[in-house]
């Protein structure tokens, strides 16, 4: 009986540890599947080139600042239809939020990599406009300016593949694939190399603030480049309203989203 009892009491205690040993790794299942399927936000950070401090380009009754802004709020707003992105700017009003100090735009540029590292950013997205300074009336359309292989090769692979998705949307809006003559392809997916700066490794920095120093963050950055107000064409069809510059934005946004496959949501 004693024997008995005492085989009871062991295929008891076993199976307790064997019903423990199950629901908890019906827990830890459960926790790994649920961790795993509250993925993080897609954090994008758009930056509206220049300010009333710090001046891009002015042509005609064309002011760049101002059409930039316009343009990352309405890409803000169209992206934001979408689930699993978190969208951030750099700046929200035509003031410089960095320093009115029209010789700082050295630290202003800095500032807006560092709220992008602030804000955790997936990526930086720098919108312009563009100007030809020799008022060379045949250069038109857009171009993404892309951080150059060298230092952190990846970041060029992804602002390359986004650049290009974001690219297409705009020729979407009736824009052209802009040639840059200052780097010329033919794909309007461009780099431009620093004539003195180095990276760490010793290779070639890339020409703009904005791009190298989101690189040795570690942050991808690429700087789309909508269209020129020194094209007539450009200026009048693409450049003039509220409404033109709705239509650059939701483009930059539909780019943004097919590129990180985000899905609208529900």
């Amino acid at each position: 009986m004693k024997g008995l009892l005492k085989k009871g009491i062991s295929l008891m205690l076993g199976l307790t540890m064997v019903v423990a040993l199950f629901t908890a790794t019906s827990f830890e299942s459960e926790a790994k599947a649920k961790k795993a399927s509250a993925k993080k936000n897609i954090v994008v950070v758009l930056d509206a080139g220049h300010d009333t401090t710090h001046l891009g380009c002015h042509y005609e009754n064309f002011e760049e600042g101002i059409a930039n802004l316009y343009i990352a709020y309405y890409c803000k707003q169209e992206l934001e239809k979408y689930a699993g992105v978190t969208v951030y700017m750099t700046r929200y009003t035509l003031e410089c939020p960095y320093g009115a100090d029209p010789n700082s735009a050295t630290k202003c540029l800095a500032a807006r990599v560092n709220c992008a590292k602030n804000a955790k950013a997936d990526v930086l997205i720098s919108l312009h406009n563009d100007y030809d300074p020799d008022l060379d009336k045949s250069q038109n359309g857009s171009k993404v300016i892309i951080p150059n292989p060298n230092y952190r090769p990846q970041l060029c692979v992804q602002g390359s593949q986004l650049g290009q998705s974001i690219l297409t949307q705009l020729v979407g809006t009736g824009l052209t694939v802009n040639n840059w003559k200052l780097c010329p392809n033919g794909t309007g997916i461009v780099t431009r190399d620093s004539t003195s700066g180095k990276y760490p490794d010793g290779s070639v920095k890339d020409y703009y603030a904005l791009i190298n120093q989101s690189k040795s963050a570690g942050i991808p950055c690429i700087i789309v480049e909508h269209a020129f107000c020194t094209n007539e064409s450009d200026r009048l069809n693409h450049l003039s309203t509220p409404e033109q510059y709705q239509q650059l934005g939701i483009a930059d946004a539909t780019g943004i989203a097919n590129y990180y496959g985000l899905k609208l949501k529900q």
